[in-house]
């Protein structure tokens, strides 16, 4: 890896740096963080501790006058990616200007990569678990993730047709136990699957000859899909690949042992009545960046990438809340939030606007329920989403 893409990567890491599915597979592994993972530490928080002990290695020695440039940066990382503060409130907390604030955090990025440098791992690409993982990961950053209601029974017996050869080869069988009334999930049913595969076959080989159950019940937010079985090799490809997988389109995997001895896999699927959000963005990259963002929270993310397709989606599915860029090439995006504020199937839906033009009180006037100035964080997002469905406001 080159220094200037190193240091591209150092940023993205800090940038997502409480955000597991993104570090376990990135990039910075092979380089600072290579080798096998110490029990009970995953590679996401192995490499949030590098990212950090890095960060604290610019604190200046005690006694350094508290204005001094090298506490500027430190404390501009540390709000900004450690704590988690938005722009707004570093610059705040630093009583700095944002164009200053923008110039510390590059400062001390320079400083973070600098030192991650020195200590890479000269090696190269890292070891094989890892470049395949990366691999996954850069083909799923490419696909158009489709979450649509799916039954839990028809996840599972597509799966099971997938897995007969394996299942006669090593002598297991599996017993579902799924109750007929289980409520439908949303999910995106070809990663599902292919999750449910590689934790199944770990499952059937962890148990030659033994039986596999699958089970599911409802759960608070959705519907637990339990996979036991005698043992599951936590650190191989395949339990890794299902974990990206399924966090991928907000899900979580997890495995806990069962007494006397055994073990389950913990598939949480949402349920399918969530919170719809309408992204209308001519940018591929914000539709997948708002996808991360709010899948883990219970939010569905429609897409819309250009002005016709808009008003068309608002109108017909009928979002609980619109987010809008205002400026996308060949289409007034002021002249969209007028006709969705205007036209009657749609100007109950909030909208709030996003967008790199500084101009909220334009944007509020045009009937706009709140206005977000890019780039936007996880945060900021998620705020501006509670906020504008409260009637109150």
């Amino acid at each position: 890896m080159e220094p200037d893409e190193f240091a591209r990567q150092v940023r993205d890491a800090l940038e997502h740096l409480y955000d597991p599915a993104h570090l376990e597979v990135h990039p910075l592994l092979a380089e600072v963080a290579p080798g096998t993972t110490p029990d009970g530490l995953s590679r996401a928080q192995r490499l949030r501790s590098v990212l950090k002990d890095a960060v604290e290695a610019l604190r200046p020695q005690a006694g350094s006058p508290s204005s001094s440039p090298a506490w500027r940066s430190y404390l501009a990382l540390r709000y900004r990616y450690i704590q988690g503060m938005s722009m707004g409130e570093a610059a705040d907390d630093l009583g700095l200007s944002l164009r200053q604030l923008q110039r510390e955090l590059r400062k001390g990025l320079d400083a973070v990569a600098a030192l991650l440098w020195q200590k890479r791992d000269p090696g190269g690409d890292g070891p094989p678990d890892i470049r395949q993982a990366a691999d996954l990961r850069q083909e799923l950053d490419r696909w158009k993730l489709s979450r649509q209601p799916v039954e839990v029974q028809a996840l599972v017996d597509e799966t099971l047709w997938m897995l007969q050869p394996l299942l006669a080869q090593s002598g297991a069988t599996v017993q579902v136990q799924i109750p007929a009334a289980l409520p439908p999930v949303l999910a995106d049913s070809t990663l599902t699957r292919q999750a449910l595969f590689q934790v199944l076959r770990l499952l059937a080989r962890g148990s030659p000859g033994a039986t596999v159950i699958v089970r599911a019940s409802s759960a608070t937010a959705g519907v637990d899909l339990t996979l036991e079985g005698a043992s599951l090799d936590a650190t191989d490809e395949g339990w890794q690949t299902a974990r990206l997988l399924m966090g991928q389109q907000g899900s979580v995997l997890t495995a806990e042992a069962t007494p006397p001895a055994g073990v389950r896999a913990i598939f949480h699927l949402p349920q399918v009545s969530q919170t719809r959000v309408l992204v209308i963005d001519d940018n591929p990259a914000i539709h997948q960046l708002f996808e991360r963002y709010l899948t883990p929270h219970r939010y569905q993310v429609l897409h819309a990438e250009d002005g016709d397709a808009a008003l068309r989606l608002a109108a017909e599915a009928q979002p609980d809340v619109i987010t809008l860029d205002v400026m996308m090439p060949n289409v007034d995006g002021w002249h969209i939030l007028r006709e969705l504020t205007q036209r009657p199937a749609t100007a109950h839906i909030p909208i709030i606007v996003c967008s790199v033009l500084r101009e909220p009180e334009l944007a509020l006037a045009l009937g706009a329920r709140a206005y977000l100035k890019k780039p936007v964080d996880r945060l900021q997002l998620l705020t501006a989403l509670a906020q504008s469905r409260d009637p109150k406001r």
